[in-house]
């Protein structure tokens, strides 16, 4: 039995995820719905997701990426299943972490899992995106999990370079992430 399972879910999770295994060394479990983006990862353990609803590519709504999470239900079940404890790297916003979040921490929290999310939320001039976490992370304050938060939007700095601003996001995650890993 697995005593934590971490997860980088989607796109911007999978680069969360990449900084984490780069740093920590731990092993983490890729999900996503491209197809292209999951061959090209340095992880070990990947799951396409969605195969028939986004058909390979990325899920571009909240909907499909709900949608495509539902599709493979069995193989995130099986994936899950055995963890005490599941770390969800994410990036809220976009289409598939946004959409497939809340039906594999359903599943986890199902499956007896304590459940931690982990993340980052899109700046403000991301309107639509923006918009879509919030509404996401209203319902998913109501589930019975940890949130450890990265408001893009507020620690910005003027001026900072958004490469910049992303290499110290990616090494604060990862020391959220090792604190975690470390309770």
């Amino acid at each position: 039995m697995r005593k934590t399972l971490v997860m980088g879910l989607g796109g911007a999770g999978m680069n969360i995820a990449s900084r984490v295994k780069q740093e920590l060394g731990c092993d983490v479990l890729a999900v996503n719905t491209n197809a292209e983006t999951l061959a090209n990862s340095p992880f070990d353990q990947r799951l396409q997701i969605g195969i028939s609803t986004c058909e390979g590519k990325p899920a571009q709504s909240v909907h499909r990426g709900q949608l495509a999470a539902e599709e493979s239900l069995e193989d995130l079940r099986y994936s899950i299943r055995g963890a005490d404890r599941l770390i969800l790297l994410a990036g809220l916003g976009g289409g598939t972490a946004t959409g497939a979040a809340p039906v594999i921490i359903d599943l986890a929290l199902e499956l007896g899992s304590k459940v931690t999310l982990v993340a980052t939320l899109p700046f403000e001039f991301e309107k639509p995106q923006r918009a879509a976490a919030q509404e996401a992370l209203t319902k998913l304050e109501k589930k019975n999990i940890e949130l450890v938060l990265h408001d893009h939007a507020k620690a910005m700095q003027p001026g900072k370079a958004l490469t910049d601003y992303y290499n110290q996001a990616s090494a604060d995650i990862a020391a959220d992430v090792e604190k975690l890993l470390a309770k």
